[in-house]
């Protein structure tokens, strides 16, 4: 981040980006080299090559300006120059302010972490390096959750899970396919043959049922009850929170 706030801030303080004419053109050489007299630890290269990558490709600021040659034969060097968009300064300078906002916020208190987990993910594992912060204070996690009226928190041996009292638990059956997939996961597969396993499962669970691959992979992931970690799908400890039958067997 630090890296980023100086390119943007080099830049910005270009002589030549300091007048508001839109026809405003830069040579390539001059704004690598600003930037590198800031960021002293990346060479010319790559400053060069992150510049395109945020400023052409990303946020289209800049644009490539053709060259003018003249016909000869002679070698010659061709400079390079950006035609600069006249919203430059203007998205730039909100891009440093939120960049320098973002960098003096406070580091988050153990507790904190763990919540902003909870909400962007709903559950934790055992194997969450936040695993540690929840048990410490898994009483204070829990009152605060308790105390918006909706959200319960639920521990497990192995898990956290947080409930939305408001949300109806989904009888659809995708759900209840993806239900019997994550129960058959064990150790995990390789995410190329989730969709071979989804067929399997569907055909235990809802013989003769017109699967949607799709739906079953998104009640996956949007229910936790699935992961992909190193290229393979392996359930999380959710999966255990629910019992179910086929029409081979009796309730798990």
């Amino acid at each position: 981040m630090a890296n980023l706030f100086l390119q943007f801030s080099a830049i910005i303080n270009l002589p030549e980006l300091q007048n508001t004419q839109l026809d405003r053109v830069v040579d390539v050489r001059t704004v690598v080299r600003q930037v590198h007299s800031e960021v002293v630890n990346l060479d010319e290269k790559e400053i060069r090559r992150q510049i395109i990558d945020l400023f052409v490709q990303q946020l289209g600021l800049f644009t490539e300006d053709e060259p003018e040659t003249e016909q000869d034969d002679q070698a010659q060097e061709v400079e390079e120059y950006w035609d600069v968009s006249p919203d430059f300064n203007f998205i730039a300078q909100c891009l440093v302010d939120q960049l320098q906002v973002a960098h003096q916020l406070p580091e988050l208190t153990a507790t904190q972490r763990v919540n902003r987990a909870l909400l962007n993910q709903r559950f934790l594992s055992a194997s969450s390096r936040l695993w540690p912060d929840l048990i410490a204070n898994k009483i204070i996690i829990a009152d605060q959750w308790r105390q918006t009226n909706r959200f319960v928190l639920e521990c497990g041996d192995d898990y956290a899970l947080l409930l939305d009292e408001r949300r109806t638990p989904s009888t659809a059956k995708p759900f209840v396919i993806a239900v019997g997939v994550a129960r058959s996961l064990g150790v995990g597969i390789p995410e190329e043959q989730l969709s071979t396993r989804i067929h399997q499962v569907s055909e235990q669970v809802l013989p003769g049922y017109p699967i949607n691959i799709s739906l079953v992979k998104e009640a996956l992931r949007d229910n936790a009850l699935a992961r992909v970690q190193d290229g393979y799908v392996m359930a999380t400890p959710l999966v255990h929170r629910f019992a179910m039958h086929t029409a081979d067997e009796g309730d798990a």
